[in-house]
C-alpha cells in the first residue's frame, strides 16, 4: 500500500452532508430517550412505544455510519498529505476536542443528569402525594400489608389492576418487594404471571432485578416465562446484571427499599443459578447455562470485561476504577474510539508500506460481493454484542480502555471507508441500489423489533440492517446531495459542536417540560427543534469566528478551487 497522491478523487460533498446527518441524528437518539422508558437521567411523564421504534432505527446504523465516513476522510488526508499530517490533523480535531470536553461537556452534563433526576424525584413526591385514585391492591403490597391484600382480594379487587403512577401491574411490585405471601395470594386471586409493564418487563424480570430467587421459582413453578424478554430483548438474567447506576434510579424512582449491595448481588447470583437449574426444563435457557456455544462463549467474554484485572484501587478514586467500565467520556466516546481507530491505521499503512504489500482490489469493496465477506467478519463482534443488556444496535463502551469487540466493530467500519476512498467510485457503485437496501433494513428492523430471535438470527438481522442503511444512505445522499450546497456545508461544519454540546441542554429540557400535559411527540420536536437553533446560534457567534471553530473544523474561510485543490483544502480541514 503505497502512500501515492490521487488527483482524480475530488471532494464527495454527498458524505459531508451524510457525516453531519449522523452526527445530527445523535440529538435526536438522546432527546427519544426520556419518551421511551428506558433507563435515563429523566422519565418524561409521557412515554410512547413509537419512540422505542425510532431510538432502535437510529441507534442501529448511525454511528457504524459515522466510523465508515471517518475511515474515508482519514485515508484521503493520508494520501493527500501524508502520515505526520494525518497525525498532527487528527490530534487537533478529535484529542484535543476529546480531552477538553473531559473537563468541560462531561462536567456539565454529570451536573446536568444529576439536578434533573433529584427534580424529577421531588416533582414525583409532589405527583404521588397528590394522586387519589391510587390502587388499594397495589398500595398493600407496597405498605407491606398481607392481612390487607388478601380481605381486599376476598372482597373482589381485580388483581391484575394496574396502578396509576407507573402503569405496573401488582404481580410486578410483589416480585420485586420479594413478597412471597403477597405474589401467592395475588396469583390464587387470577393474576397474570407475565403481565408486562410499560417496557415489557414482568415479574421474573423484578424479582431478579431485586435480587429474590425464591420469588422466582414461585413465579415459574405457577407458569411464569423464565426466558421471557422486555421490547428491548433482555431476559431475567440480564435484568440480575444492572449497573449500580441503574438499579439506584429504578429504585429511587420506584420508591423500593434499598438494599446493602452485598446483600443484593448475592441474591441476584442466586437469581442466575435458580434460573440455570431450570435449563432442564426450558430449551430457551438450557444453551446458555450450559456454557457452550455461542451462550457460553458471550458468557466468557462477560466474565472477561468485568474481571478485576482491570480494577485499579487508589486514593485518587472514592471507588475503585475499573479500566473498561467506569463510565469516563460519556457521548464522547467516540472520539476516544476515533484516536484508537487513527493509531491502528497509522500502524496498518506504515506495516503495508514496509512489507510492500499491494493494493486492495477496487473490486472487493465496491462490488455486491464485497457483502460476503463483510458480513461474515461483522458477525463475530456482533455475538458479542448485548452481554450486560440485549438490544437492538451496539453496544457503547464509555470507559478508559475500549471493549475488545466494540474496537473490532467499529474497526471494520473504519477500515471498510478508508478502502472505499481507495476504490475511488466516481461512477457511485457503492450504494446504487439504495431503493432497495433501505427497504431492506426496514424490513429487518420490523422484523427485530416484532420477534424475539436467538441470538445467531438477532446478530444476522443487525448486521443487514447496519449494512444496508450504510449502503442505502450513501447511494440516496450520493443522488440527491452529491453537488455543493453552502446550507448543507454550514451544517456539515455546525454539526461537530453541535453534538459535542448538544448533551446537558438536552437533559436539562427534557426536565423542564416533563410534567407538561401535552403528548410525548411534541415535547420531543420542541426538545430537538430548540436545543438545534440554540446551538446553531452558539455556533454562530461564540465558535465559527474563534480558536474553537478552528478546532473543530479549521479556518471558515473557503476561496474557489479546482477540484484537486479542494480536495487538498477538504483533507485539511476535516471534522472526525
Amino acid at each position: 500500500m503505497s502512500h501515492d497522491v490521487r488527483p482524480g478523487i475530488a471532494r464527495r460533498h454527498d458524505l459531508d452532508a451524510l457525516r453531519a446527518f449522523a452526527m445530527l441524528l445523535g440529538i435526536a437518539l438522546h432527546a427519544a430517550l426520556s419518551y421511551t422508558g428506558f433507563p435515563w437521567a429523566v422519565q418524561d411523564t409521557r412515554t410512547h412505544e413509537g419512540f422505542v421504534w425510532l431510538f432502535a432505527a437510529i441507534h442501529g446504523f448511525r454511528m457504524p455510519l459515522f466510523i465508515l465516513v471517518s475511515g474515508y476522510f482519514t485515508m484521503m488526508l493520508w494520501r493527500r498529505r501524508g502520515l505526520t499530517a494525518l497525525v498532527k490533523q487528527r490530534t487537533l480535531r478529535v484529542l484535543v476536542p476529546c480531552l477538553l470536553g473531559l473537563v468541560t461537556v462531561v462536567p456539565a452534563l454529570e451536573w446536568a443528569g444529576k439536578w434533573a433526576f433529584e427534580t424529577g424525584s421531588r416533582q414525583e413526591s409532589d405527583r404521588r402525594s397528590q394522586i387519589t385514585d391510587r390502587s388499594a391492591v397495589v398500595e398493600s403490597i407496597r405498605t407491606r400489608d398481607p392481612a390487607e391484600l388478601k380481605r381486599i382480594l376476598s372482597a373482589g379487587a381485580d388483581p391484575n389492576e394496574v396502578d396509576p403512577e407507573f402503569k405496573i401491574p401488582p404481580l410486578n411490585w410483589a416480585a420485586m418487594f420479594g413478597d412471597i405471601a403477597a405474589a401467592e395470594a395475588l396469583i390464587d386471586a387470577g393474576a397474570n404471571v407475565e403481565a408486562p409493564d410499560q417496557g415489557g418487563y414482568r415479574p421474573v424480570h423484578g424479582a431478579a432485578f431485586m435480587g429474590h430467587p425464591a420469588v422466582i421459582r414461585l413465579l415459574v413453578r405457577r407458569g411464569a416465562d423464565p426466558a421471557a424478554r422486555a421490547f428491548r430483548g433482555d431476559n431475567a438474567r440480564d435484568s440480575s446484571r444492572a449497573d449500580k447506576e441503574t438499579t439506584a434510579a429504578i429504585t429511587a424512582a420506584l420508591g423500593l427499599p434499598s438494599r446493602d449491595p452485598e446483600e443484593l448481588e448475592s441474591g441476584r447470583a442466586a437469581c442466575r443459578a435458580a434460573l440455570e437449574k431450570l435449563a432442564g426444563n426450558d430449551s430457551r435457557l438450557s444453551s446458555e447455562s450450559s456454557g457452550r456455544g455461542i451462550a457460553g462463549w458471550r458468557e466468557q467474554y462477560r466474565e472477561f470485561l468485568t474481571s478485576e484485572s482491570f480494577l485499579i484501587e487508589s486514593d485518587w478514586f472514592e471507588s475503585p476504577f475499573h479500566l473498561i467500565l467506569t463510565p469516563v467520556f460519556h457521548h464522547l466516546w467516540f472520539l476516544w474510539f476515533l484516536c484508537w481507530l487513527v493509531a491502528l491505521f497509522a500502524g496498518a499503512v506504515g506495516l503495508a508500506q514496509v512489507l510492500r504489500l499491494p493494493a486492495v482490489p477496487k473490486g472487493i469493496v465496491t462490488s455486491p460481493l464485497c457483502w460476503l465477506w463483510l458480513a461474515p467478519l461483522t458477525m463475530v463482534p456482533q455475538l458479542l454484542m448485548g452481554v450486560f443488556a440485549p438490544g437492538f444496535g451496539p453496544d457503547t463502551s464509555v470507559g478508559l480502555l475500549p471493549q475488545p469487540h466494540l474496537l473490532l466493530y467499529y474497526g471494520l467500519f473504519f477500515a471498510f471507508g478508508a478502502l472505499y476512498y481507495d476504490s475511488d467510485d466516481g461512477r457511485g457503485r457503492l450504494g446504487r441500489w439504495w431503493w432497495i437496501s433501505l427497504p431492506l433494513a426496514a424490513a429487518a428492523l420490523v422484523y427485530e423489533m416484532a420477534t424475539e430471535g436467538q441470538t445467531m438470527i438477532s446478530g444476522a438481522v443487525q448486521v443487514v440492517y447496519a449494512w444496508a442503511m450504510t449502503a442505502g444512505l450513501i447511494g440516496l445522499f450520493r443522488k440527491y446531495l452529491g453537488g455543493e450546497n453552502r446550507t448543507v456545508r454550514y451544517l456539515s461544519d455546525s454539526a461537530y459542536w453541535l453534538y459535542l454540546a448538544h448533551l446537558p441542554l438536552v437533559i436539562l429540557m427534557q426536565a423542564w417540560i416533563r410534567t407538561w400535559e401535552v403528548p410525548a411527540a411534541a415535547k420531543f420536536s420542541l426538545i430537538c427543534v430548540a436545543v438545534t437553533g440554540l446551538l446553531l446560534i452558539t455556533y454562530q457567534i461564540a465558535v465559527r469566528p474563534t480558536w474553537i471553530g478552528w478546532l473543530l473544523n479549521g479556518p471558515t474561510g473557503r476561496r474557489p478551487v479546482t477540484a484537486l485543490a479542494h480536495s487538498e483544502v477538504a483533507a485539511s480541514h476535516q471534522a472526525p
